[in-house]
């Protein structure tokens, strides 16, 4: 296990978290290159090897070091901005590699992409697929597009990442996926390649990614029926992960992903197919390190105050997320209360009312889960520096990936 005790110590693969904070300072992020392997290796043989194309949803993290790992194991990117774009090009990613994402793409994007010949567009309206027309016109080129369908599936998750229910800002109904395909004629420059769906993250169950795949299968019947042939198919992202056990095992989480890609292959294997993971890959494989400031009682209310924040981790604040707690000295007793920071909003905390190791003032805690989700949503609230973020390598090392941000570096934004 690559997050682990050792002598009653908190380590990542092999290295002890206190010698992380002396050399890079706390908050910080550590991520473990054995997990992120283990992860990327995992995709790889129950999707990539069985002729899946997959796509790395690069908002989860879009740390380049990680893209370029994740990248030797045939990995593309899903990108959903400009900026996601020209990090998918730093990193190397060819035009066939990206698929770009999201409900309200601009001209600059759309040109900057349609230059490159992107593998895919994910059309979400019609004022998209009008505009895309018009730009991929005026460039002399024909954009290849999948038609993000809204099934109204319930993905049995936190609503703010539901994503496939008809009250849900993405996708089409079915109804004008239908129109749209059945009047290709009406726009030359598009390439109606078949369709897109992502009906929500953080699914921890097979029954909504079977209820999908079934959808699809009778939903590109009567497209046949009426005519209408299309070559790919996308599923999307949202696998889930244990965020009470955070250095759970991907297989032990989802062990429902073979079958997931055996029942996709079985309906639906005569198409091209696509997934997007992003939290799956990531998330386990990070934590975020921060130290404690001290202790406070209000009211018969115990608080422990860290110097990380939600400009950190803004996850229990969005969502009421739940973070696991750990001491980095192990068998320390349980305490209820709340982790919070230093952030001037009564929001600014990390865990509420939990159990949580008693921790005296200067410990170290580890809040886990923080690959995904974390560092890509930092702030620089309260002129908070953006944290580092640390990567230990298999053999032992430590390696910073990102260092933190100075005060010159965000007064120089300003004119």
């Amino acid at each position: 296990m690559a997050f682990t005790y050792i002598n009653k110590r908190f380590h990542c693969d092999g290295v002890d978290l206190h010698d992380v904070a002396a050399q890079y300072g706390t908050p910080a992020y550590i991520y473990s290159e054995q997990i992120l392997r283990r992860n990327a290796q995992v995709l790889k043989k129950t999707f990539i090897d069985r002729g899946f194309k997959v796509s790395y949803a690069m908002k989860a993290n879009s740390n380049p070091t990680i893209l370029n790992l994740i990248k030797n194991y045939g990995l593309g990117v899903d990108i959903a901005s400009e900026g996601e774009f020209k990090m998918a090009r730093h990193c190397g990613f060819e035009g066939s590699e990206i698929n770009f994402a999201g409900v309200g793409k601009t001209i600059e994007e759309l040109d900057m992409t349609l230059a490159l010949d992107i593998d895919h567009f994910n059309v979400e309206s019609r004022f998209e697929l009008e505009l895309l027309e018009k730009r991929a016109s005026k460039a002399g080129k024909k954009a290849a597009v999948l038609l993000r369908l809204n099934p109204d599936i319930d993905p049995q998750t936190h609503p703010h990442i539901s994503t496939g229910l008809k009250e849900n800002k993405f996708g089409m109904s079915p109804e004008k996926i239908r129109h749209f395909l059945t009047h290709a004629d009406s726009y030359p420059h598009i390439q109606f390649d078949g369709i897109h769906c992502h009906i929500g993250s953080q699914i921890l169950q097979p029954q909504p990614f079977y209820d999908l795949i079934d959808y699809l299968e009778h939903f590109t019947t009567s497209l046949k029926a009426v005519g209408v042939e299309i070559s790919h198919l996308d599923l999307g992202g949202g696998f889930g992960v244990n965020y009470e056990n955070p250095f759970e095992d991907i297989l032990e989480t989802t062990p429902f992903l073979e079958s997931i890609a055996d029942r996709a292959l079985e309906k639906l294997g005569g198409y091209q197919l696509h997934i997007q993971p992003g939290r799956v890959l990531v998330a386990n494989a990070g934590i975020l390190l921060a130290r404690v400031l001290g202790n406070k009682e209000n009211g018969g209310h115990h608080f422990v105050i860290i110097d990380g924040a939600t400009t950190d981790l803004i996850r229990p604040a969005m969502y009421g997320a739940y973070h696991a707690i750990y001491a980095h000295i192990q068998d320390r007793p349980l305490r209820m209360g709340d982790v919070v920071g230093p952030v001037c909003e009564s929001s600014d905390a990390l865990a509420r009312h939990r159990d949580i190791p008693k921790f005296e003032k200067d410990d170290l805690m580890i809040i886990g889960s923080a690959g995904a989700y974390a560092s890509s949503m930092g702030s620089t609230y309260n002129m908070r520096p953006l944290s580092p973020e640390i990567l230990v390598r298999s053999t032992g090392e430590t390696q910073l990936l990102r260092k933190r941000q100075s005060f010159d570096e965000m007064i120089s934004l300003y004119t």
